[in-house]
């Protein structure tokens, strides 16, 4: 299923109607943003949004789901075929989509459990001087190379470049940081 032939027939079915995204995304009890991204060919509703999304549109499913118009002798088996196998793509993209969720989540989780064990062990001058450096220039290298990624294939891109930048600070600061430090004498010590 295209997503942007999708988002165009969304749009153009709203309009058709008269209605602004909000007024759509309330018969819905959706967001804007959520209208917002589906009419910009960003993702889909989801299933269980798009009968109620064809009924407050004035369309049948399977022209939400083939994203055009069609004529009441002009369904065939083909046509409902092909829906349904947009049915299995929309389907599959939402499951995808979950799966990335919950992998983040238990991401973060385990990082948070790393973090605390981390400041327990070393203390908090050992993490803040020698993990969070690490960790910040990893995490600002990946941040460069997601938005490298994010240009090349014409997606926004300057909000993870602008935090992969910001990222890299740290550490190179700290450097700084330390070598003129070393320079001018040292730590002093009595």
């Amino acid at each position: 299923m295209d997503n942007q032939k999708f988002g165009a027939f969304i749009a153009s079915t709203r309009k058709e109607k008269g209605w602004t995204q909000l007024e759509l995304a309330e018969k819905l009890n959706v967001t804007d943003k959520a209208v917002s991204k589906w009419e910009r060919g960003l993702g889909f509703p989801d299933i269980k949004t798009i009968e109620p999304l064809a009924e407050a549109l004035d369309v049948s499913i399977l022209e939400i789901m083939r994203s055009e118009h069609l004529n009441e002798n002009q369904v065939s088996t083909d046509h409902a075929s092909e829906a349904l196998v947009n049915v299995i793509d929309v389907v599959t993209y939402q499951r995808k989509i979950e799966r990335r969720n919950i992998l983040i989540g238990i991401i973060l989780i385990i990082t948070i459990i790393m973090a605390i064990f981390l400041v327990d062990t070393m203390h908090l001058e050992g993490v803040i001087f020698v993990c969070l450096p690490i960790i910040l220039l990893s995490i600002g290298i990946w941040l460069i190379i997601l938005s490298w990624y994010r240009y090349k294939h014409s997606l926004s891109y300057s909000i993870t470049l602008i935090f992969g930048i910001l990222s890299l600070m740290f550490p190179i600061m700290l450097c700084l940081l330390l070598y003129f430090a070393f320079m001018l004498g040292g730590p002093i010590t009595k």
